[in-house]
């Protein structure tokens, strides 16, 4: 019978300390995710070149092109003030976000988009938003580079809503770690197609409101949120090992054989 007790009692406690520890880490994940912060920037400039015109410059379009085509490729480049941003944070997420305006499809000598892959890679040299060309365009990186596919759907001013959006993350890291921040060029990751493939996005020039806004969507952790979330994770993880082990030496104790009384020579 004290057996049977001892073991309901047991029991008790396991469920009650799983429960306070699914409660303390359930408080933890909540503070965790109150804690994010997720901040929308629109870009300082945008412009994009075209090969075929080599010192042309479209700085302050409404528009940024996209192209493949053998000798009339075509790139656009992007840049976001980040200084909002504090420079310690932990970064969660970073997506750079395009709304589409139109695409080619497929009425040759045009090709259709649907399903090309665009590349977006960090620059590393400073551009001029009403300077930049294809004759001078500033150099870039693939490290950490990002594709996305052009979709399905067709844009148009007035709808539908349409974006692209490329994870940017590792380049956001890069820049929170000290590169310095010149921005991101937008480019078919296969150009020199012998059909002219096409997409154009719009830009935060000559555009109604903000809707149409080219956009970075970063999400962080601020640093004093990611100690706090280091101690409390280690607070209850010290705090479950503890008991795991004191329950482990309980159970073992329990467990160990009852020493018999010998009856006493004396008393027989």
């Amino acid at each position: 019978m004290t057996f049977v007790v001892e073991q309901r009692v047991t029991s008790m406690k396991t469920r009650t300390v799983i429960a306070l520890i699914l409660i303390l880490y359930g408080v933890t994940i909540g503070v965790f995710y109150t804690a994010m912060t997720t901040v929308t920037l629109y870009p300082n400039k945008d412009s994009y070149a075209w090969e075929s015109v080599p010192d042309a410059n479209n700085g302050k379009s409404d528009n940024f092109e996209i192209t493949s085509y053998l000798g009339h490729n075509m790139r656009g480049w992007i840049e976001f003030n980040t200084s909002s941003i504090p420079p310690d944070a932990w970064i969660l997420s970073a997506q750079l976000r395009l709304r589409l305006w139109q695409k080619t499809t497929d009425d040759p000598p045009y090709g259709d988009s649907t399903g090309r892959i665009y590349g977006v890679y960090r620059v590393t040299q400073p551009w001029g938003e009403m300077t930049v060309t294809w004759a001078n365009e500033p150099q870039y990186t693939e490290l950490h580079q990002s594709t996305s596919t052009i979709p399905n759907e067709q844009g148009g001013w007035v709808g539908p809503i349409v974006w692209m959006s490329w994870d940017i993350t590792d380049i956001m890291k890069d820049w929170q770690q000290g590169i310095p921040n010149y921005g991101l060029v937008v480019r078919d990751t296969q150009e020199n197609t012998t059909l002219l493939y096409s997409t154009q996005f719009f830009t935060h020039d000559q555009v109604p409101n903000q809707g149409y806004f080219p956009r970075l969507v970063v999400t962080y952790l601020n640093p004093l949120s990611v100690y706090i979330f280091a101690i409390l994770i280690a607070t209850e993880t010290s705090f479950l090992l503890y008991w795991i082990t004191k329950h482990r030496n309980d159970t073992r104790h329990q467990n160990l054989p009852t020493r018999q009384e010998q009856p006493n020579e004396s008393n027989k």
